[in-house]
């Protein structure tokens, strides 16, 4: 896991943005001070559930706040990748898009920077790395948050008829509203994921007798669930499918 996490900030560190920053401060640095403010931040709603904050503000000394120029919307894209892996390693929720902006702050010399997280709701979907996204093609769904008592934990023999089962992507939510919906990376799918990684109709979950099947679908590099590939296997509250470097969470309840 921790691995997982560190790639996010080499590609932060990496990136041709990098060159922005000479000696000053680095992007990784930025990176890590983003992972510590989620993790600071996350807050326990309710079994199974926490929350962490969604809205970024990195404020920076003049003369780094200038160096950023171009590189500023690139910068702030690839940490919010971050923010969104690191969020999904430590399974925490959002309750509106992830934003990372850069403010100057006068009070602050070269190499210093300061972090503020908010958590903001909000109904725009959550625009993720072009590896990482994922589209739906079903209206934009406001995202609520879980009231406690609604499902989390529950064993499947008490899951029938789940209320509003849902697939969650990098903080975004999905409602499961159809007998059987298909996710890949083709404009075929229900849930398009834009992952390289992804076949174009890679994997399905259908509603059977009030309970979640997913299932492979002659996918090339296979379906997981919980860590285990699968051909077809049962999906509870919780329950994490990987296709390629995409996960989505399984979650019951209103949202």
């Amino acid at each position: 896991m921790f691995d997982r996490m560190e790639k996010g900030i080499e590609r932060a560190v990496n990136g041709a943005f990098a060159k922005a920053f000479r000696s000053e401060v680095q992007p990784v640095e930025i990176a890590s001070a983003l992972r510590r403010e989620i993790d600071d931040r996350a807050t326990v709603v309710a079994r199974g559930r926490t929350l962490a904050p969604n809205t970024f503000v990195v404020e920076l000394g003049a003369g780094d706040h200038e160096r950023l120029g171009e590189w500023e919307d690139t910068l702030g894209d690839e940490l919010r990748d971050v923010v969104a892996e690191h969020a999904g390693n430590q399974e925490y929720s959002f309750v509106g898009p992830i934003t990372v902006r850069f403010e100057e702050a006068q009070d602050l010399d070269t190499g210093l920077f300061r972090v503020r997280s908010t958590t903001t709701r909000g109904t725009r979907p959550q625009q993720a790395h072009p590896q990482q996204q994922a589209l739906s093609r079903a209206p934009q769904q406001q995202q609520q948050q879980h009231q406690p008592g609604q499902g989390y934990g529950q064993p499947p023999a008490q899951q029938q008829q789940p209320d509003h089962p849902s697939l969650v992507v990098d903080g975004r939510v999905y409602p499961i509203t159809a007998p059987v919906t298909v996710i890949g990376r083709g404009t075929e799918a229900d849930v398009i994921v834009d992952d390289i990684g992804v076949s174009r109709r890679h994997a399905e979950v259908r509603v059977e007798h009030g309970r979640l099947i997913a299932a492979d679908l002659g996918s090339t590099n296979g379906t997981y669930v919980d860590g285990e590939r699968i051909n077809t296997a049962e999906v509870v509250d919780g329950s994490q499918i990987k296709i390629g470097r995409s996960t989505l969470v399984i979650r019951f309840g209103s949202w």
